[in-house]
Parts: structure tokens; sequence; C-alpha cells
């Protein structure tokens, strides 16, 4: 869990860090900032996701 505050109708609400999708629960905004906890990266991109033979 991560803790956000919404920027444009400043709600702070906590919600699953690795859900996919991030919006305010009370004005549906995307932005969002992190107030608390983290948010799980993906691989780097100089990571491959096959093996070379």
């Amino acid at each position: 869990m991560a803790k956000f505050r919404c920027l444009e109708c400043k709600k702070e609400f906590e919600l699953d860090s690795s859900s996919p999708t991030r919006r305010c629960p009370e004005c549906m905004s995307r932005y969002l900032e992190l107030i608390s906890g983290e948010i799980p990266r993906g691989k780097s991109w100089s990571s491959k996701s096959y093996s070379a033979r």
C-alpha cells in the first residue's frame, strides 16, 4: 500500500501500489503525488526477455 495525494482536488488516500491504473477516487484524476510507500518498478529497458544462442 502507498499513500497518494491528488494534485487536483488535494485529497489524500491509500491505494495498492501494484495496481496498473492509479486514479483519485474523488475526482478520478490520474495526477497523483506519492506521499509514502514505494511503487514497484518493472524490468529495466536493457534487460532481455529472451535467451540468445
